[in-house]
């Protein structure tokens, strides 16, 4: 079987229209071992235009065949005028059946039009003709993905003489160039005029059924030409309406001035400032930076936020939205095939972005100054409530200035901010007194240098913190005092076990509900500050695998930091006890070294988990156990206490220690009345230094 066609090859040759034709091999019938030694690939129009990226749901993408149209008019218009083709290039676009849902668009130029080396490109895929002016050569294929067909008439001058081109583009392998002809035209004008013909309904969805919009759209994608001091003709009209577009866009415009950004020694682009009146540019006070290519918008970015501005920039009594147009060889000579990117490194396009937004802050000085000034004043209202930040602040105005973003517009921000750089000092400082430790010098001179530039960093503010801290220490042995005193008979207050236990740290709740701060585990021992997980009066079921057991010791405390661990062995594991105060009258069953000893039994070689599951601590035969038992020490607890060996006093009195080889257990008993003289002991330096 023989085939031929006449496909993408047409021309002219004096004034006779010619083909091409392509034979076609018998491929049923080929001898398979006759091979050439060329062999080409086959085009398939309709899977490139399906597999083009320019999907139906994203709005924009119903108009991009149309900017791709009237791109190809400026680029004609361009090759015909050269260096005066903004002064005498006339571009009309005719929106037909706008309100319908297959609307059509017509676009007009007087370009060089389709001569045969226009032609030739306009048939070749990705053709190379237009590179050097970001032309990627898939233009005419938009054409088909969002509309039925396009027809092309063209005039254009070959040996002295005008001719017009005339043609159909369809979605079609075949033959997708119909009823091509080429004759002798009449007159004199030169130009093409493409038109659109029925937008696919999956697109129409998208088209903006009013004027005003497309021409904001249109004024978005040529802001490059439309902002620059001489403009294109752009026409654009319907039925009904006909506008100018540099003139629609001439007296709502501001150009503040072009800065150069330099991105290295051999590389920059240049950011030209503008300000456009409101209501031209989509979106309430939508300040935006474009980063163009050619000449062509590719993408944009709202930077109203990064600057601070919510509202618009005021000029004279009228409102105006920022609009910026990046543009550069780097933007250039990396843009992809449907213009939607940049094929930079992410960090690159990033590092361009926010210097180019510090440029804009400059170019909107003022508009920016009175955002500074709205955050000065909240700096100094957040100071004003939290003094203990002062020390970060020397100057509310140069901080808001330096060191707050711009989009920070509450006290919330502000605060957030400050403990921000609150955290990095302190962390500093730490480890300043890491390495003063590590060092271990032994020159009184060098150790006390190096505490005096810590100390020094102490400024008033934080000492206030620490005073903050301490006297809320002092208040809490107060009042634990006076609940372990005498009434004015002289007997003793016996407030109740839970009460106390309430007191050092809250009853049916784990280190998830309760933050270390609102906890006083610190009365016990300080270390105990330290542990990362603990639970208090939770049945061990609840917090052991496979435990059963529904004994609750009063805290147990898990996955020490710091508190007792020594390198190489397992993690300990505390339990305390509480007991009320004076008690006497304790059961063989109310024994608490015998309740101690079966919470033990009950932990070893379990699983310690947290509330969603996680292991959070396995106890071993080997894990050291730390317990503490808290009571007074009254003649039956004494007896108990002899029996468990645990009777080598503490300096002061009424607390001992001894230890229980069988459970790896280290126990404490410790009175009410040791406790609190002990913890304020500890204490009692700051007290001091404090005058409290």
């Amino acid at each position: 079987m023989a085939a031929h066609i006449v496909g993408w090859g047409f021309g002219v040759k004096g004034l006779k229209v010619f083909d091409q034709p392509v034979a076609l091999c018998q491929m049923h019938h080929m001898d398979p071992t006759d091979a050439s030694e060329t062999v080409n690939f086959e085009a398939n129009l309709e899977r490139r235009v399906k597999n083009l990226a320019l999907g139906p749901r994203t709005p924009s993408n119903s108009l991009v065949p149309v900017y791709e149209a009237i791109f190809n008019s400026i680029h004609a218009a361009q090759d015909r005028f050269g260096e005066d083709w903004i002064g005498k290039s006339k571009i009309r676009v005719q929106l037909v059946d706008i309100e319908t849902s297959n609307p059509s668009v017509k676009i007009t130029d007087n370009g060089i039009g389709l001569d045969e080396d226009n032609f030739r490109s306009f048939r070749t895929y990705d053709s190379a003709l237009k590179t050097a002016r970001g032309g990627k050569g898939v233009g005419r294929l938009s054409w088909l993905k969002v509309f039925k067909y396009a027809s092309v008439e063209s005039r254009f001058l070959f040996d002295g003489v005008i001719y017009q081109r005339s043609f159909d583009l369809v979605l079609d392998n075949d033959a997708p160039i119909k009823d091509h002809t080429v004759e002798i035209a009449s007159g004199d004008r030169v130009g093409t005029t493409v038109t659109l013909h029925k937008m696919r309904t999956e697109y129409a969805a998208h088209m903006p059924s009013r004027l005003d919009t497309i021409l904001r759209r249109l004024v978005g994608q040529f802001l490059p030409f439309l902002l620059a001091s001489e403009k294109p003709g752009f026409e654009i009209e319907t039925d009904e309406e006909s506008y100018e577009l540099s003139d629609y866009l001439r007296e709502k415009e501001i150009n503040i001035e072009e800065t150069v950004l330099a991105l290295s020694d051999d590389e920059h682009v240049t950011v030209s400032h503008n300000l456009i009146e409101r209501g031209i540019v989509e979106g309430k006070a939508n300040h935006k930076l474009y980063f163009a290519a050619h000449d062509r918008i590719v993408s944009e970015q709202e930077i109203g936020t990064a600057l601070g501005l919510s509202t618009y920039v005021n000029r004279n009594g009228r409102a105006y939205v920022y609009a910026g147009v990046i543009s550069g060889k780097i933007l250039d000579d990396n843009v992809n095939a449907e213009r939607t990117a940049f094929d930079i490194d992410a960090d690159k396009i990033a590092k361009i972005n926010r210097d180019a937004i510090e440029l804009v802050q400059k170019s909107l000085e003022s508009d920016i100054s009175k955002v500074v000034d709205r955050q000065t004043e909240l700096t100094r209202s957040v100071l004003k409530r939290y003094p203990r930040f002062s020390y970060i602040v020397q100057d509310p105005r140069k901080f808001a200035e330096d060191r707050l973003p711009r989009n920070f517009r509450t006290a919330e921000q502000v605060y957030q901010q400050l403990a921000v750089f609150d955290f990095r000092e302190n962390r500093d400082i730490q480890r300043r007194v890491e390495r003063l430790s590590q060092e271990a010098n032994d020159d009184k001179d060098i150790v006390q240098e190096a505490v005096d530039e810590i100390i020094g960093r102490l400024t008033d503010q934080e000492f206030s913190v620490l005073a903050d801290y301490t006297t809320r220490r002092k208040v809490i042995l107060d009042l634990l005092e006076k609940r372990l005193g005498y009434k004015s008979d002289g007997t003793m207050k016996h407030h109740a076990e839970a009460a106390l236990h309430e007191f050092v740290v809250p009853m049916r709740v784990d280190s998830s509900d309760v933050q270390v701060d609102h906890h006083n585990l610190w009365i016990l021992d300080d270390k105990l500050t330290y542990y990362e997980y603990w639970a208090s009066d939770k049945s061990l079921k609840k917090i052991v695998s496979g435990s059963e057991s529904l004994d609750r010791p009063d805290v147990v405390l898990f996955s020490g930091r710091s508190a007792y661990h020594r390198p190489g062995t397992d993690q300990p594991v505390v339990i305390i006890e509480f007991k009320k105060p004076a008690r006497d009258d304790y059961t063989d069953e109310e024994n608490p070294f015998s309740q101690i000893y079966g919470y033990i039994e009950e932990l070893r070689n379990g699983k310690v988990l947290d509330k969603d599951g996680g292991v959070i601590q396995e106890v071993t035969d080997h894990t050291p156990f730390f317990c503490y038992i808290v009571a007074d020490i009254t003649p039956k607890l004494r007896s108990w206490m002899k029996m468990a060996r645990i009777n080598t006093p503490l300096a002061g009195g009424g607390a001992f220690y001894g230890y229980n080889d069988d459970y790896r257990a280290f126990v404490q008993v410790v009175s009410y009345k040791y406790l609190v003289k002990d913890a304020r002991l500890r204490n009692e330096a700051f007290f001091k230094h404090l005058s409290i």
